[in-house]
């Protein structure tokens, strides 16, 4: 039997970090599996895993979903929308995770396909003047699990 298949989103994150075109868009402490930072300084991205695809009860294929997060012009800075600096930063990771190939992780491999995306929607929870905005994608992971 096969040992597990190593923690995906945290895949996605430690390749992600590794890619130069991606980190330009997005500070590398900035890209987590876990929570959301307060305060929101910068743009900033959310990995975590949204199950699988495929009836393989190895779970081999688990899709991760990544959220890319721009708070306001007044927090941001600069002259670029919001809403189009978080799209960026999806649409990056978007192609990289889509077209990784086998990439080394935890004593296993995996490659990315690319599943659904790019939604965009506005968190308005913060009140109007703190809003956020979102882009959002999924991929699929294609683990190759090491041996146990």
């Amino acid at each position: 039997m096969s040992a597990p298949i190593p923690f995906a989103p945290g895949a996605a994150r430690v390749f992600l970090v590794g890619q130069a075109a991606f980190t330009a868009l997005v500070p590398a402490a900035s890209v987590t599996t876990r929570d959301v930072p307060d305060p929101i300084r910068g743009p900033f991205v959310t990995l975590r895993g949204m199950g699988g695809s495929g009836d393989d009860p190895m779970l081999r294929t688990p899709t991760v979903q990544l959220d890319a997060w721009a708070p306001s012009l007044e927090i941001l800075g600069g002259t670029t929308d919001p809403e189009e600096v978080a799209w960026d930063i999806a649409a990056m990771a978007g192609q990289l995770l889509g077209r990784a190939r086998n990439i080394p992780f935890c004593g296993s491999a995996w490659s990315g396909h690319w599943r659904t995306g790019i939604l965009t929607a506005v968190d308005k929870t913060r009140g109007p003047d703190q809003l956020i905005f979102r882009a959002t994608i999924r991929v699929d992971l294609k683990m190759r699990a090491a041996r146990a």
